[in-house]
């Protein structure tokens, strides 16, 4: 198994702004909010990503509820890097076989000019991703 330092070099900053991206459109909108404009500027020095994890009112259907946040979380691109790391580690104990397998596979994908494949990093994996980069463990789902 490559170091972990290898495996950093092969999660560019191109390819945790995917991880980020597939994880929004659908991976993490089950657990996670959009920030508000105090949370987005609110943005640490240093990282990059907002992830509000929370509830808020369906945009229609709303009878009295209210925006709750459990927490407030910035990320950059070494937080996914050393995600991805955890998760690529053939003895993980994060997840099962399916989204260990879609890491994996990225792993064996890579390139020197692009990184890793992000074409196997599907919604579920990046969701994952993000909650091992934010709580070091898979907190739903």
């Amino acid at each position: 198994m490559p170091s972990a330092e290898e495996i950093k070099q092969y999660v560019t900053d191109e390819v945790a702004q995917d991880i980020i991206n597939i994880a929004s459109e659908g991976g993490i909108t089950y657990w996670a909010i959009q920030p508000d404009d105090e949370q987005f500027a609110g943005l640490p020095e240093g990282k990059t990503w907002t992830i509000v994890e929370g509830t808020e009112p369906h945009p229609i259907w709303t009878f009295g509820e209210k925006r709750e946040v459990d927490s407030v979380n910035y990320l950059n691109a070494d937080d996914i890097r050393e995600a991805y790391v955890k998760l690529l580690d053939l003895g993980q104990n994060y997840v099962g076989r399916e989204y260990h397998g879609c890491v994996v596979q990225s792993w064996l994908d890579r390139t020197e000019k692009d990184g890793i494949g992000t074409g196997h990093i599907d919604a579920g994996t990046a969701d994952v991703l993000v909650q091992i980069a934010i709580f070091d463990h898979v907190q739903y789902g």
